[in-house]
């Protein structure tokens, strides 16, 4: 299937939204429930909204960094209320990749579909609804000096630059994915091509101690890659070279739009994670002197979508964690 002659043109200075509703269904990686949910159209300066549907009243929780709450392997947000929803990151670098700037979320339980643990799906079905430019220019935030965070080796921290780009290394010892680095240029083009395929992953080792404290309850080889030492346990195996590095760099992607508008800025980090991601994001809105918001601007021309294979994702014969 031809996904670029799906999607539509537009200028990058403007906001977007979708041009029709798409669904998804599955299972939620971490709570194990059956889930659906709908990612609709919205009005300019929406923003991402999410909507819980299962329940009635003050169900709707705004993606962006002030609601989200302290949570394991995942990015979890929370309004005044308590009400909540997780899981968030790869639809997150989805909208961040594809420019969406205003959706609402409908979605029937806590946590979002775990698919295949990575961003291809919705990819996918966003470009095959189309975009639609709205009447009210595009918000960025631009970093203006360096900011860094740290929590213990790790850190992360960030340059002024006139895009957005991810330089990231991480380190596994004794194990298959040992240090590994990548330098990621984060644009439509770069995302689909390096970025939208890569999955989660996790140690066998860890998986009982996971479930234990009640996550990973739906996960299984058609959602996540699992790692015994030096071998991949998915009948197919990776991807494509570095795939374990490559997510991390997508959850980045994803994390840093809880800002609720594109980042400009040179990235550079060791080991980031959701936690450390978000405090990230925290220091960089903490004192105005770090950034300027700028409307209308744009730091590349609307580029070429390439076409994605497509995949099948068939959830037949499905090999569970043991």
């Amino acid at each position: 299937m031809n996904y670029i002659n799906n999607f539509s043109s537009f200028n990058d200075c403007n906001q977007l939204t979708l041009n029709k509703k798409i669904n998804f269904s599955g299972v939620g990686v971490h709570n194990g429930r059956a889930v659906s949910m709908s990612v609709e159209p919205a009005d300019i300066n929406t923003g991402i909204v999410f909507v819980r549907t299962d329940i009635k009243n003050n169900n709707v929780i705004k993606a962006v960094i002030d609601n989200t709450i302290n949570s394991s392997l995942c990015t979890k947000i929370k309004n005044k209320y308590n009400v909540s929803v997780s899981t968030i990151e790869h639809l997150m670098a989805a909208f961040s990749a594809l420019s969406i700037d205003n959706a609402i979320i409908k979605i029937n339980n806590s946590e979002l579909p775990a698919l295949d643990g990575s961003s291809n799906e919705y990819v996918k079905k966003i470009i095959n609804a189309g975009v639609l430019s709205q009447s009210a220019y595009k918000s960025y935030i631009k970093v203006l000096r360096k900011i860094k965070v740290k929590d213990g080796k790790r850190y992360i921290s960030i340059s002024p630059s006139n895009k957005l780009s991810i330089n990231i290394s991480i380190n596994y010892p004794d194990t298959i994915i040992g240090n590994s680095q990548f330098y990621y240029s984060h644009s439509k083009e770069s995302f689909i091509n390096h970025l939208s395929e890569a999955r989660t992953y996790a140690f066998f080792e860890d998986i009982e101690k996971m479930r234990i404290a009640g996550l990973a309850m739906g996960g299984n080889l058609n959602n996540a890659l699992v790692i015994d030492k030096y071998k991949v346990l998915n009948p197919d195996g990776l991807r494509f070279e570095k795939e374990f590095v490559k997510h991390k760099t997508l959850d980045c992607v994803g994390d840093f739009y809880l800002l609720g508008m594109p980042l400009i800025g040179d990235v550079d980090c060791f080991a980031p994670g959701h936690k450390l991601n978000q405090m990230f994001v925290r220091e960089i809105l903490k004192d105005k002197k770090n950034y300027v918001i700028e409307k209308g601007m744009t730091s590349e021309h609307p580029e070429k979508i390439y076409s994605i294979l497509a995949k099948n994702n068939s959830t037949e014969n499905v090999t569970y964690f043991t």
